[in-house]
């Protein structure tokens, strides 16, 4: 097993389990002991686990910064994008929140026609005006970027007038970029805003696409968001360290699409 797929299995235990021996990492991994020390090691510095006698804690899981993010796992987000593009249909309204997922979503919306995007992402307003065909063309696509506050961490709006301006809406389908996502917390996110913005979107749609690289499944942070499993679709890479939590999120009624 490589180092990054055992990342991952540790990653993904711990968002089931507080507490994990280092016996039970050896043996469910079937490497050494030093192994496993050099791996809790490597998360530890990465703030990803806590280190305690006898093993490893779970940590509350926040992202890097944006401009971090944007370089990471891009291949296996853009193959997520291509799928959620594939749920949509002409004609519909969707919102769109400010994730580096949903910005190489928004790379790829230009194949759906007359699609209304609501959002409060800079970064995919501004892709989406670039690809947009002229006014008065029939299939145009129209692209609302909602008021509020301007983050200085993330090209977006925020705050109490975004949230204001969303419940102006009533969307066929919220896409979303979460933090993490898993049985015992649902989607949350690092941020409270981002967290209040998503469960406001959710609120005023019909549906949910969840659109979370492999490395975000079995993860949670600090801010959940309210939207029962049942109305969510969960699009994320397969990886063979994450069938146990993609299995639990399941049987939460989450609609899980691997790609």
């Amino acid at each position: 097993m490589l180092q990054e797929d055992r990342f991952v299995r540790i990653q993904s235990l711990l968002a089931s389990i507080d507490r994990l021996s280092t016996e039970r990492l050896i043996q469910d991994m079937q490497v050494s002991r030093e192994t496993v020390r050099q791996d809790l090691l490597a998360l530890e510095s990465m703030g990803l686990v806590r280190r305690v006698h006898g093993g490893v804690a779970r940590v509350t899981q926040d992202e890097p910064p944006f401009v971090q993010r944007q370089a990471l796992r891009v291949a296996e987000k853009r193959a997520i994008a291509k799928a959620a593009v594939k749920r949509l249909q002409p004609g519909q309204m969707v919102f769109i929140d400010a994730g580096t997922t949903t910005a190489i979503l928004a790379e790829e919306l230009s194949l759906i026609s007359r699609l209304v995007v609501v959002t409060n992402s800079i970064t995919v307003a501004l892709k989406l005006a670039g690809t947009q065909a002229p006014a008065g063309t029939a299939n145009r696509m129209r692209v609302v970027l909602l008021g509020g506050d301007t983050n200085p961490e993330i090209p977006c709006t925020y705050g109490e007038v975004t949230l204001n301006e969303i419940r102006r809406y009533r969307a066929d389908v919220t896409l979303l970029s979460p933090v993490g996502i898993s049985a015992q917390d649902g989607v949350t996110f690092g941020n409270e805003h981002e967290a209040s913005l998503a469960s406001a979107m959710a609120e005023q749609s019909s549906s949910m696409l969840v659109l979370a690289d492999y490395s975000k499944i079995g993860l949670r942070s600090r801010y959940a968001v309210a939207c029962p499993p049942t109305q969510q679709t969960l699009i994320t890479n397969a990886h063979p360290a994450n069938t146990e939590a993609l299995a639990a999120l399941g049987a939460q009624g989450v609609a899980v699409l691997p790609v």
